[in-house]
């Protein structure tokens, strides 16, 4: 059985939620003049298989019609309880590769557990010969599995929408801290800093490279650039200066010129770094829970807030504590009409839906511009 939470769907008994969503769509531009904020989801597959008590995580990632079916019961439930569906049903089967790849890191599948990137060695010798191989690589002839060709073929044939490609990207924190464990990233910041100073140039210049191609082969046109980079606070001021602002600096420049949408999520405590992120001119956020809303209003005036209930008071807390901390995020950065409400992150797994139509309600009952809070 999914998780449904009686208690609070006692509570929001009387929540429309097509109406909700049909106002929500008049409430996400970055502005006063209209009824509320904005509140979105953002389940994943971590909350999909606590939701849906599922089994056997391996057969989710190895078995499309088991993986398509799981998305249709389950959007099933959520469009009954909350009027929304978050999961595709027609699930790709090969994708592209992704940079880490270039780099030697694959992805390890293990049951009861989501995929995990491998570390690709601790001997600096070998990652100066993978930078080597990375440099001379010809993104054109490599980012493109024959697999993931085929089906982009089969796909387009049955006429069916193409996804737009090139859109966005895991961060240099987190990407660097992948490929190499993350306590070797930071010993060879000292010990070998011209290594990593060339693995951050080659790995700018290649992300970039590889979304270039990713664009021009799905038509994609849109500018714009998402980074996640959940490990963004392992950084202090200096070292994301030095190694991962200059990389993010570079791929924005490239794929996200001025005014247009540059997001970044973090699942990190990385308040000591919103200076760098406002130079960069980041203008939409997801930080983890511990960065105060109102610090991020007042070093980013101009961002989109897109948060910042915290993942684990939503799931656990009482339906007071949640109210209590969503009307304390509407007072520190609702004013400017910039707060879209969300969790800090993607909702935990364990959270059920009536959890989910509590916000609603809080933010349809407290979150109003059209009239006392």
């Amino acid at each position: 059985m999914p998780i449904i939470e009686p208690e609070f769907m006692a509570l929001t008994a009387d929540l429309d939620v097509e109406m909700f969503w049909a106002e929500n769509v008049a409430c996400e531009a970055f502005t006063t003049n209209k009824p509320r904020c904005a509140l979105s989801f953002s389940p994943d597959d971590h909350w999909l298989f606590e939701f849906m008590h599922v089994p056997s995580t391996l057969r989710y990632y190895q078995d499309k019609p088991y993986r398509d079916e799981l998305h249709r019961e389950t959007n099933r439930v959520t469009l009954q309880t909350v009027g929304q569906a978050f999961f595709e049903e027609d699930t790709w089967i090969a994708s592209p590769k992704r940079i880490e790849n270039l780099f030697g890191s694959e992805f390890s599948y293990t049951d009861n557990a989501t995929p995990w990137l491998t570390h690709v060695t601790n001997d600096p010798d070998e990652f100066a010969r993978i930078l080597d191989r990375a440099e001379a690589t010809d993104m054109k002839t490599w980012a493109l599995p024959e697999a993931f060709l085929r089906e982009w073929e089969e796909r387009k044939a049955q006429g069916l929408a193409m996804p737009a490609l090139g859109t966005g990207s895991r961060g240099p924190a987190t990407i660097m801290t992948s490929v190499l464990q993350p306590e070797t990233v930071f010993y060879w910041m000292y010990d070998h800093p011209d290594l990593m100073r060339r693995f951050c140039d080659i790995l700018a210049s290649k992300m970039t490279e590889l979304n270039q191609v990713l664009r021009a082969f799905s038509g994609n046109t849109d500018p714009g650039w998402w980074i996640t980079d959940d490990n963004s606070a392992l950084f202090n001021r200096k070292l994301y200066r030095e190694y991962c602002f200059p990389v993010l600096e570079r791929v924005l420049a490239a794929m996200a010129p001025p005014g247009s949408r540059r997001y970044q999520h973090s699942d990190s405590s990385m308040g000591h770094l919103l200076d760098q992120q406002h130079e960069l001119g980041i203008n939409s956020v997801n930080y983890g829970p511990e960065v105060d809303v109102g610090l991020i209003r007042s070093k980013m005036p101009e961002a989109v807030i897109n948060g910042h209930t915290p993942p684990l008071l939503l799931r656990n807390a009482s339906p007071e504590a949640i109210q209590a901390r969503v009307i304390s995020d509407f007072q520190k950065a609702g004013a400017t009409g910039g707060l879209i409400v969300t969790t800090a992150g993607s909702l935990a797994a364990g959270t059920g839906v009536g959890r989910m139509r509590w916000t609603m309600k809080l933010v349809q009952d407290h979150c109003r511009y059209d009239r006392a809070v």
